[in-house]
C-alpha cells in the first residue's frame, strides 16, 4: 500500500475514531453535571462524589500511557480493535451501575479503561500518517469534538437526569459498534515488534497516583496516604534508573523543555476539571438553576468553542504555533477572572466566563500538543504521548480533587474579588481566582520553553518522503 492510499484509509478511520472522543467527553460532562444529584442520591459528600470523575480519568490516564507504550511494537490497529469491541460490552454493563457507589465507580474505571486507546492512539495516528499541520488540525478537531460533546452532555444529560434516569448515559456509547466494521477495513496492517511490558512500572504509577487523589479527595485527613504515595514515588524512581527496560525512561525527562512541558500540560488541565467541578454548585447553589436549565446555557458556549476548534487550521496558518497557544490561555484566564469579579451578579456574566473558557482551552490544546510533539524524537514519540496522556489525567483528577477539597471550607467564605452582596459566592469566587494563579504560571512556563522559534508552520517529513 502506497503513502497516499494509507492516509486515505486513515482518514476514513479518523471520524469513527473521534466518535470514541465524543462519547467519552459526553459521558464524563454528564457526570460532571449532577455532581449535586449524586450526593443526594447516594447520600455522600461532594469530595467523596468527586471520585466518579477523578478515579475514571485516572484509569483513563494509565490506561493510555499503557497503549501508548504498547504501540511501539504492537500494532496499532489490534489495539484499537481490541478496545472499540470491549467497549460496547462495558457500556451495557454500566447500565446496572446505579445500584449502590461502589459500582458506579468501579463501571467508569471500566469504562476509561476500554476508550482509553482510541483517543489515546488517535494523536500517534495523526502525527504518523499526517504532516505537521494535518495533525495539527486533527488535534483541533479533536478539541472541536471534545466541545461538541461536552454541550451534548450538558444538554442532554440534564434532561436523561430529569426525565429518564443517569444510568442511561452509559447505554448510548454502544452505538460505537456501528464504526467498527469500517475500522476493520481500513485501519493499516502494520506487523508486530518484539518489545516487552513494564508491569512493575504501571503498578507503581497507579499506586502513586491513587495514594495522592485519594489523599486529595479525604481533603488531607489521613497523612498515610501521602506517606505511602511519597514512598511509592522513591521505589518507582529507583527502580526506573535500574531498570534495562522501565516503562518511562529516564532519557525521556534529559530532554530539553519536556518536564517543563508536561508541568504546563498538569496545570492547565488541572485548572479545566477544578473549573468543570465547581461550576454546578455556582449555577446551582448561586442562581437556584436547574440541571435541564444549566445544560442550555452550557451548550450555547460549548457550541461557540466547538465552531473555533473546527477552525484551528486557518488560525494556525495567521497566528502560528505557539501563539494560538498564547492566545488560548489568555481567554481561559480572561474567563475565570470574569467569574472570579463577578460571580454574585448576573449569570450571564458566570456563562460569558465559562465560554471565553471553553474558547481557550479549545485553541490551547492544537497549539500546546503540536508543540510538545516537537520535543520528542521519533523513537519515544509513542511513550512521550502515552506519559502526557497520564500527566494530563493525573493533573485533571488532582484538580478536581485539590477545589473539592477546597469547597465548603471555613476559610474559602472570606471575600476578596467577591464585591458583591451575595453570602453563598465568596468560595466560588475564590476558587476561580486560585484557578487564574494556576493558568497565569502555567502560561509564563510556557513562554521561557517554546520560544518563537516554535511558532513558525514549518517543514516537517511524512512517512519519511514528503514534505508540506
Amino acid at each position: 500500500m502506497n503513502n497516499e492510499e494509507m492516509r486515505r484509509r486513515v482518514a476514513r478511520c479518523m471520524p469513527w475514531i473521534l466518535l470514541f472522543e465524543f462519547f467519552f467527553v459526553f459521558n464524563e460532562n454528564v457526570f460532571n453535571l449532577i455532581t449535586p444529584n449524586l450526593v443526594e442520591e447516594f447520600a455522600v459528600s461532594p469530595s467523596t462524589v468527586s471520585l466518579v470523575v477523578t478515579v475514571g480519568k485516572l484509569s483513563f490516564g494509565i490506561a493510555s500511557i499503557v497503549f501508548a507504550a504498547l504501540s511501539d511494537f504492537i500494532s496499532i490497529r489490534k489495539l484499537i480493535l481490541f478496545t472499540c469491541c470491549s467497549f460496547p460490552l462495558v457500556t451495557l454493563m454500566g447500565v446496572f451501575s446505579d445500584y449502590s457507589f461502589s459500582l458506579l465507580v468501579i463501571f467508569r474505571i471500566l469504562f476509561c479503561i476500554t476508550i482509553a486507546a482510541p483517543v489515546a492512539l488517535q494523536i500517534i495516528m495523526a502525527l504518523k500518517y499526517f504532516d505537521k499541520l494535518t495533525a495539527a488540525k486533527y488535534f483541533g478537531y479533536n478539541t472541536a469534538i471534545f466541545q461538541l460533546a461536552s454541550s451534548s452532555g450538558n444538554l442532554f444529560g440534564g434532561y436523561i437526569t430529569e426525565y429518564l434516569h443517569w444510568n442511561m448515559v452509559f447505554l448510548i456509547p454502544a452505538l460505537t459498534f456501528i464504526g467498527i466494521p469500517i475500522l476493520i477495513k481500513n485501519l493499516p496492517k502494520e506487523e508486530s515488534k518484539k518489545g516487552s511490558f513494564d508491569f512493575i512500572g504501571i503498578i507503581l504509577v497507579t499506586a502513586i497516583t491513587s495514594f495522592f487523589i485519594t489523599f486529595m479527595t479525604f481533603k488531607m485527613q489521613y497523612p498515610v496516604l501521602l506517606i505511602l504515595a511519597l514512598i511509592s514515588t522513591a521505589v518507582f524512581v529507583a527502580y526506573t534508573l535500574k531498570s534495562k527496560d522501565p516503562l518511562i525512561k529516564p532519557e525521556l525527562f534529559k530532554i530539553k523543555g519536556v518536564v517543563w512541558s508536561l508541568i504546563v500540560c498538569a496545570l492547565f488541565y488541572g485548572t479545566q476539571v477544578g473549573f468543570s467541578f465547581i461550576f454546578p454548585f455556582i449555577i446551582t447553589e448561586t442562581y437556584g438553576m436547574s440541571v435541564s436549565t444549566m445544560g442550555v446555557f452550557f451548550t450555547i458556549t460549548n457550541i461557540a468553542a466547538f465552531i473555533t476548534g473546527m477552525q484551528t487550521g486557518r488560525i494556525i496558518r495567521y497566528s502560528g504555533y505557539r501563539n494560538i497557544t498564547l492566545l488560548g490561555g489568555g481567554l481561559i484566564f480572561s474567563g475565570l477572572a470574569i467569574v472570579a469579579f463577578l460571580v454574585g451578579y448576573s449569570v450571564v456574566f458566570v456563562f460569558l466566563g465559562m465560554g471565553l473558557f471553553n474558547i481557550g482551552y479549545t485553541l490551547f490544546f492544537s497549539g500546546y500538543l503540536t508543540n510538545y510533539t516537537q520535543l520528542l524524537p521519533e523513537e519515544q514519540r509513542g511513550v512521550g504521548i502515552g506519559l502526557e496522556k497520564l500527566v494530563l489525567n493525573i493533573g485533571s483528577s488532582l484538580g478536581g480533587a485539590f477545589i473539592a477539597m477546597l469547597y465548603g471550607q471555613s476559610f474559602m467564605n472570606n471575600k476578596i474579588l467577591d464585591f458583591s452582596g451575595n453570602e453563598h459566592t465568596a468560595q466560588f469566587s475564590n476558587s476561580a481566582f486560585i484557578l487564574m494563579i494556576l493558568i497565569a504560571v502555567a502560561t509564563l512556563i510556557f513562554v521561557k520553553v517554546f520560544d518563537k522559534r516554535f511558532n513558525q508552520v514549518g517543514k516537517v517529513k511524512v512517512l519519511s518522503e514528503e514534505v508540506i
